[in-house]
């Protein structure tokens, strides 16, 4: 069969794999359907099955659910306003009802199984397709490291926080492990938190130990050892395993640790309207992004894709005020919903939609620094995370109003240094998938939204109180249809 041949049947059998609908994800391929014979088919099959398509979001309502968002306009006459209701209400049928305001695609669960089987197909057959070891190997690795992400998103998204109190992870309700491409039908009971964790764990170690043996030529569009490390250390730090945080943090920024002048940024005169490099912040040549990928729809709800329509959300108050004086990523981060609305993190002239970021390893490592030392009181733990946070936050100030935090205001009080890690985090990564996450690891607090149905009336409240059940997303209802042995979430 000649090469060209190949890929083409190949595609095909990935097209076969993943034709029918999100909720028929486990369906067993027909044994007489083309195998990959190759690495090189394999790639393609990950390529267009296992990495996260630039056409297709994930969740675009996934910022309209934290405290770093609100609304100030009706929804009358925008039904891209109408369709994030639902979850900026935190409602039991979010995706119903989203279905129901013109949203056609709101199968967030559906979606990641999807990317999981095209991660599974290439498991199963990586090490028995023809090619070299090492690309085997490297082929393998992204996989694994794919896998673990997306298990990572599901497990925070429609099971209890790893580290509740309330609900231990042994005995909690998590969702299904899918492991093979070969699994025949979708009656799966859901594995507890601890088993998809467990298995998060052993895909990102494994992973990560493939990709930094047989990593070559960085590449910012694929899954690689420096996103690895990352997404360990986040992993980690979500289970408080602080030695592996600060472990996997301290082996990425030995490798990378150049961060973005935000003074350069924020400084329009120094901008060239025609470097399409400058057009938002997330982009292939900023040197902070370790992994770009997804779909820049993922912020269609926010306003951050038509600028000559008014937003309905914006960034919340208490967002705003959590900058201080000099902080240049208040105006670079957020000018989507400034008047001229040309320049934030993402907008419609971005590439991909997401990313993975440096300055969340210096950050994860900084918190799990201050973390340990509340256990042990080793001063080099607090001196650490001092100079991360110091690290950072000299790129993020104007070099006028730039203070460095001096360890010793910190010896006796390192719950204060623990709140301004968090607060780094909450300034740096909004509207990254980040936050809602956090508020969940955090404690749940208590939330407060206020919705606009006309413009003539005040707004209306929502709550979400502390430690409400509404902090585990429902699961979609045909999800539930298609298997009866999935218990929903209360």
């Amino acid at each position: 069969m000649r090469k060209h041949d190949r890929y083409i049947r190949c595609i095909m059998l990935a097209a076969l794999l993943f034709s029918g609908s999100c909720t028929k994800f486990l369906e067993q391929p027909s044994p007489d359907e083309f195998k990959p014979s190759t690495v090189a088919d394999l790639r393609k099959i990950l390529m267009y099955e296992g990495y996260p398509v630039a056409s297709r979001s994930f969740h675009p309502y996934m910022s309209l659910l934290d405290d770093d968002i609100k609304c100030i306009g009706p929804d009358e006459g925008s039904g891209n306003w109408k369709q994030g209701r639902p979850a900026f209400t935190w409602s039991k049928k979010m995706y119903s009802e989203m279905r129901q305001n013109g949203d056609n695609d709101p199968d967030t669960y559906g979606k990641y199984y999807q990317r999981i089987k095209g991660c599974n197909v290439v498991l199963d057959n990586v090490q028995l397709v023809q090619g070299r070891q090492a690309e085997k190997d490297q082929l393998e690795g992204e996989a694994l490291a794919l896998r673990a992400y997306y298990y990572f998103m599901l497990i925070n998204l429609y099971a209890w926080p790893f580290n509740d109190s309330l609900h231990v992870p042994a005995k909690t309700p998590g969702v299904p492990l899918v492991l093979s491409g070969k699994v025949a039908d979708a009656s799966l009971h859901r594995n507890t938190v601890l088993q998809v964790y467990n298995q998060v764990v052993s895909d990102i170690t494994r992973g990560c130990l493939l990709l930094e043996e047989t990593d070559g030529k960085y590449n910012v569009f694929r899954m690689n050892k420096h996103a690895g490390w990352l997404l360990a250390g986040r992993i980690f730090l979500y289970m408080e395993d602080w030695d592996k945080v600060i472990l996997y943090n301290d082996k990425l920024l030995a490798a990378r640790s150049q961060l973005e002048n935000m003074r350069f940024w924020a400084s329009i005169s120094n901008r060239d309207p025609a470097d399409k490099s400058q057009e938002c912040y997330i982009n292939p040549s900023n040197k902070e992004i370790l992994f770009l990928y997804g779909c820049i729809d993922e912020y269609s709800l926010l306003g951050l894709g038509r600028f000559s329509t008014t937003p309905r959300y914006c960034a919340s108050d208490a967002l705003n005020a959590a900058y201080e004086k000099g902080d240049f990523r208040a105006e670079v981060y957020l000018n989507a919903w400034e008047t001229t609305g040309e320049f934030s993190k993402v907008n419609y002239k971005a590439h991909l939609g997401k990313s993975f970021r440096l300055p969340e390893a210096y950050l994860n490592r900084a918190e799990a620094s201050v973390r340990k030392y509340m256990l042990q009181a080793n001063g080099t733990l607090l001196q650490s995370a001092v100079e991360d946070l110091n690290r950072l936050r000299q790129y993020r100030f104007s070099s006028k109003t730039f203070v460095p935090e001096t360890v010793t205001a910190y010896y006796h009080h390192p719950q204060h240094l623990l709140q301004l890690c968090l607060a780094e985090r909450r300034r740096e990564l909004c509207f990254e998938e980040q936050r809602w996450f956090d508020l969940r690891r955090l404690g749940m607090p208590a939330i407060t939204h206020f919705y606009y149905t006309d413009g003539k009336r005040k707004p209306v409240a929502y709550q979400l109180p502390g430690k409400s059940n509404r902090y585990v997303l429902p699961i979609p209802e045909m999800a539930l249809i298609n298997n009866p042995l999935l218990e929903p979430n209360p």
